[in-house]
């Protein structure tokens, strides 16, 4: 799917599965720890050839504020793991 670039173009349900798809990967293991989220989920987007969303401002900062958002649930859901010690 292409999208022409605007936020308001991306419906907010596919904003939240790219989100969740994101916190669901391995790009938020412990492989891609010391990584700063910017460049885990710019991997991401690009393994899922979502450019769309990398080349919207609006888009792409809805989708960090979502996963930002939903850390908390994520980490209680089991679908993200502390890092061992």
């Amino acid at each position: 799917m292409t999208l022409a670039g605007s936020a308001d173009e991306t419906d907010a349900r596919e904003l939240d599965t790219i989100a969740w798809g994101f916190l669901c990967s391995p790009y938020t293991g412990l492989t891609y720890w010391d990584w700063p989220l910017e460049r885990r989920l710019d991997t991401y987007l690009r393994h899922e050839d979502r450019d769309d969303i990398l080349n919207s401002g609006a888009a792409y900062a809805i989708v960090v504020d979502r996963v930002m958002a939903n850390f908390g649930r994520a980490r209680r859901d089991g679908v993200l793991t502390p890092p061992s010690r």
